[in-house]
């Protein structure tokens, strides 16, 4: 086992597959009267308008899909191929396929 610890704001953070890192929290100078608060990453709106029952499972993890594809910079043409190929895995995948139940949405059908 390693003795090396990760270093930096976000060192205890997991991995975010999506690009959204857990937000830091804010100083003192930002909490000042007149500050503003930065948007939620698209990923942190989806999950809570699920949360918030104003999306279905299903639509949240269509829109999830389609953030991650546009994310990796997926070329328009290909993106059916590829959310395809997702639908496939999402519906084989045992752990996937539990944390899609999980959160009350349906298996992809292959």
């Amino acid at each position: 086992m390693s003795n090396i610890k990760p270093t930096g704001t976000h060192a205890s953070s997991p991995v975010d597959p999506l690009g959204d890192a857990t937000p830091a929290a804010p100083s003192a100078a930002a909490t000042t009267a007149g500050a503003t608060a930065a948007p939620a990453p698209p990923s942190e709106a989806i999950v809570t308008a699920l949360r918030d029952g104003k999306v279905t499972p299903d639509e949240a993890v269509r829109q999830l899909t389609t953030l991650a594809l546009q994310r990796a910079g997926v070329p328009p043409t290909m993106r059916p191929q590829i959310e395809s190929r997702l639908r496939d895995l999402l519906g084989s995948d045992p752990t996937l396929g539990g944390l899609l139940r999980r959160m009350g949405a349906s298996l992809p059908e292959e």
